[in-house]
């Protein structure tokens, strides 16, 4: 090798400093030699390789080290956006015409723009590192002799779609799924993408539901690698798998689920010791024991992340022959679980607590209706598991009263859930009820949760633990705001709140008739529980530490828990097939795309639900109120929508953000959250998924 080489990064960063070059143009402005080109072409793939550079397909080099690497998150009308530093979560402010024709969900590389005018740190996007897209969904529309493909996902900067190769004449009342081939850049302003498949006909719900799965990257197929092992799976467990277990088939173990469950994670079974304390026993459905570490199963469950439902179908975590079959603990056959037996005083406090590997038989297959039926008096169950559903409602009261001792925050919303007809048509949205058989479950769950905690942090394992911080000052104050202008005292500062203040708020607004609507705000007002190594503990429980144990079969963190306990039960350490780190921020990832998609979904179907309502009136709450209108929350229907500034009479309103009011410039005529109000659903909107609203009875 030449003298010249290995040559300085400094030297190549300084010339990709201002502008990208070809290899060609750096070999030129480096007087690189003929016999210096194959090691020059090594050093710039070990700069590619560690992100200091990136190196196009068509042999551009762009500086990347000197740039920030972050997601970039487009506005909604795509035009700019914000930028979040992977390393440091800071985030930048992307004007239009900066974004160098990144689309939302990219990783990106940005470049310091000094900052706004109201003091934010601006940049400019340098280069785009990855695409986050790489299908398209949506209908083809012809203009002259090209084919489009139409796409309602407003996040893909309303760039057109140019179908690439078209040889054959498509349906325009389908919807098609398409790969992307190229994206826009300064050389074309638009996509290019090629057909794979049709989903059906515009307009159908399983289309809907298959066309946002795959906008959203989520995996829908199993690989053949582990498809074949799953078929080889026996139905049964055998004598083998017994070998180094607690034998406890002959304790009345029963899992206690709703209605429509397919698949059941847990079991449960409490006794009352002869001093009022109680060994409750849970039961969690060994999911490491067939997902093997680093398989293509386990690839497949990483990638997924969490199982997703939605009101007419579940993509799983796991194959079904898992998920409902072999990791299911289901009634009568044995099953192979991990199991954390506690000792509980008769003040809720767990005082010891076991874990190991153990075998079941579950008794019975209850679900929550008819637990509460018993509970109340109104049924009876089978005698043999009488003394353990008694045991089991009386460590629930134990443990609630630990949990109000040490302050953690209980949500009391009810979740709708849709009905539908035998032709899959929405006939009713009704609130599913959170009465005690849901919460003896939660507890227990709890309970199981917190003793894994510290069972791996007392032996020094590492593992994901499910933090959950404190409010930020930002949504903190927004809150506070809202509350001053509703006349709901919180007089608590943002530094010194615990969650015991959170859950006197909660108590004091619940005899309000609008306490579901400042329920949800006071819960906007939480941050989100991520997965991460680093415990910080868990604000909204009130959990020095806490983690995710008991749902191994639709959650991938509680299976990487279960891998850790039993390293740690046979005297070894857990190698964890990535950086511990990354993987809490992909199962974070994933849960927070699991999510969204589940409210995308329910939104769909409430929307649909709408429009067998247009014309109709109903009495409405004022949830929050917006520059441009007020949102109305309808509590016959459970659905929301906005009835425009535009629509609230002829005064000219203004917004006072301070105080979360709308006020009419010439009759001082007030809008406020918590107001009630008569309104007409005027039009639903299926594209955007937006219900308009009118006011009934519009105000002078």
């Amino acid at each position: 090798m030449s003298k010249k080489l290995p040559l300085p990064i400094e030297i190549i960063a300084l010339l990709l400093k201002h502008k990208r070059l070809s290899i060609h143009e750096l070999e030129y402005h480096l007087a690189i030699t003929k016999n210096e080109e194959a090691d020059f072409k090594k050093l710039l793939k070990k700069m590619a390789t560690q992100k200091e550079v990136k190196i196009a397909d068509d042999n551009i080099v762009s500086l990347i080290k000197s740039a920030r690497l972050c997601i970039y998150h487009a506005n909604k009308d795509s035009r700019g956006g914000i930028a979040i530093d992977l390393k440091t979560k800071e985030q930048i402010i992307i004007h239009p015409g900066s974004d160098n024709y990144a689309i939302d969900g990219d990783e990106i590389a940005v470049m310091n723009d000094g900052v706004d005018k109201i003091g934010k740190p601006q940049g400019v996007v340098r280069e785009v590192i990855k695409h986050k897209v790489t299908n398209i969904v949506g209908h083809i529309e012809q203009y002259k002799d090209k084919y489009y493909l139409v796409s309602d996902n407003q996040k893909l900067g309303n760039y057109p779609v140019v179908i690439d190769g078209v040889n054959k004449a498509y349906a325009l009342d389908e919807v098609y799924n398409a790969v992307v081939t190229t994206y826009p850049s300064r050389e074309q302003a638009y996509f290019t993408v090629k057909i794979i498949s049709s989903l059906g006909h515009v307009g159908d719900d399983a289309v809907y539901v298959n066309r946002v799965l795959i906008e959203a990257n989520v995996p829908l197929d199993f690989s053949d690698e582990t498809l074949k092992y799953v078929e080889k799976l026996p139905e049964v467990i055998n004598e083998q798998d017994l070998h180094n277990r607690e034998d406890l088939r002959s304790l009345p173990f029963v899992t206690i689920d709703g209605e429509d469950a397919r698949d059941f994670d847990d079991a449960v079974h409490c006794v009352v010791n002869l001093d009022g304390s109680f060994k409750l026993s849970v039961a969690i459905a060994d999911v490491a024991h067939y997902v093997k570490h680093s398989s293509a199963l386990d690839d497949d469950a990483f990638a997924r992340g969490t199982s997703i439902y939605f009101p007419r179908r579940v993509v799983p975590m796991l194959p079904e022959k898992l998920s409902n079959g072999l990791c299911s603990l289901n009634p009568n056959v044995d099953r192979l679980v991990m199991v954390c037996h506690m000792e509980i005083d008769a003040n809720g406090n767990i005082t010891e607590y076991a874990v190991g590997n153990a075998v079941i038989f579950s008794h019975y297959r209850l679900t929550y209706t008819r637990v509460q039926n018993f509970l109340d008096g109104v049924e009876i169950i089978p005698e043999d598991i009488t003394n353990n559903i008694t045991a089991l409602n009386r460590v629930y009261h134990a443990l609630l009263n630990a949990r109000h001792k040490r302050g953690a925050i209980d949500f009391e919303g009810h979740e709708p859930y849709f009905e539908f007809d035998d032709n899959g048509n929405i006939t009713a949205l009704k609130p599913r009820m959170r009465q005690d058989a849901h919460k003896l479950i939660e507890e227990c769950m709890l309970a199981a949760n917190v003793s894994v905690a510290d069972f791996l942090s007392q032996h020094n394992h590492a593992t994901l633990y499910r933090n959950h911080d404190r409010p930020s000052e930002k949504k903190f104050s927004a809150l506070k705001s809202y509350l001053d202008s509703i006349a709901v005292q919180f007089d608590v500062t943002q530094e010194t709140v615990t969650p015991k203040d959170y859950q006197k708020l909660v108590e004091s607004i619940k005899e309000r008739p609008n306490t579901d609507i400042i329920q949800q705000t006071i819960l906007r007002s939480m941050q989100l529980a991520e997965y991460a190594p680093k415990n910080i503990g868990h604000f909204g429980l009130s959990y020095e530490r806490y983690l995710h144990f008991t749902s191994p079969i639709r959650r991938y963190p509680d299976l990487l828990v279960h891998r850790a306990c039993k390293a740690v039960i046979h005297d070894k350490t857990y190698g964890y097939i990535h950086p511990i780190e990354a993987m809490g921020e992909q199962t974070s990832f994933c849960e927070r795309r699991s999510e969204e998609l589940e409210r995308k979904v329910d939104s769909y179907y409430k929307c649909k639900f709408a429009q067998h309502h247009v014309g109709n009136e109903y009495a409405g709450i004022i949830t929050s109120i917006v520059s441009f209108g007020i949102f109305v929350s309808i509590p016959e229907l459970m659905i929301d929508g906005l009835v425009h500034v535009t629509e609230l009479g002829g005064d000219y309103f203004v917004f006072d953000e301070k105080k979360h009011v709308l006020v009419g410039k010439s009759s001082g005529y007030k809008y406020v959250p918590g107001m009630d109000v008569q309104v007409v659903i005027a039009n639903v909107d299926m594209e955007k998924l937006f219900i308009d609203l009118e006011l009934a009875n519009v105000k002078p």
